[in-house]
């Protein structure tokens, strides 16, 4: 049994720092052979493209170009990180984190940069398929604090990453953008994809994030086993 585990939302939600350390100690307590990678990257080959992508996407790369390489760098983690891991776990179960996946390029590329959404949708059936995540942990910030929430975290994390296009820009862009990722689960819903979403408030302490992203994980689990 495997699962695909994968954490989306916006800039400055903690999916890095702290809602994949929790999910991924909440795993590993639990018996599960737990791997976590980010996207692109993971393989030799992934962590090359991921230079590829950032350093086309300084250069002005269209967001259909863009799309097209996430894409491509989905299925070298599909193929050299994900099936393996899961294929050599089959005697106990197993679970890949990933910090983003095809959600992000459906809000980045897609809903955000304008590529239709049905070309998004045809490159993921050429690189991915059908293989969705089984559960999405979508991290958001509530629209009554999201200003004053944003602002300290963008200030507390100056210096401390690499920035791209993608963090800059105003409030109201972030809180856009935020709003376009909590679209998505009605967009799965309306294309009949088999798949769960978790809406976690992140705007709290880092304790309670955690506590949001475990119990969401916890419930999960409970579902899949009870049936």
């Amino acid at each position: 049994m495997g699962y695909i585990i994968t954490i989306e939302g916006g800039e400055f939600v903690g999916k890095t720092s702290v809602a994949i350390p929790s999910i991924t100690a909440f795993f590993k307590e639990r018996g599960f052979d737990t791997l976590v990678c980010r996207e692109p990257g993971g393989t030799p080959k992934g962590e090359q493209l991921r230079k590829e992508i950032f350093s086309k996407l300084e250069q002005g790369a269209s967001p259909l170009q863009l799309a097209r390489l996430f894409n491509k760098g989905r299925k070298i983690n599909i193929d050299e990180v994900i099936k393996p891991h899961i294929g050599q776990h089959k005697e106990k179960n197993a679970v890949v984190i990933l910090d983003r996946y095809l959600d992000s390029t459906r809000v980045y590329q897609g809903l955000e940069a304008g590529v239709p959404m049905e070309t998004i949708h045809k490159l993921e059936q050429s690189f991915v398929g059908t293989f969705f995540p089984d559960l999405t942990l979508l991290l958001y910030i509530p629209e009554t604090i999201f200003e004053e929430t944003l602002k300290k975290r963008m200030a507390n994390d100056q210096g401390s990453r690499d920035n791209t296009k993608w963090d800059n820009g105003s409030i109201k862009h972030h809180l856009d953008r935020q709003r376009l990722y909590l679209s998505l689960p009605a967009l799965s819903q309306k294309r009949g994809e088999k798949r769960s979403f978790a809406l976690i408030d992140a705007s709290g302490t880092q304790k309670q994030v955690e506590q949001n992203c475990v119990k969401a994980a916890s419930q999960f689990l409970n579902t899949r086993f009870d049936n």
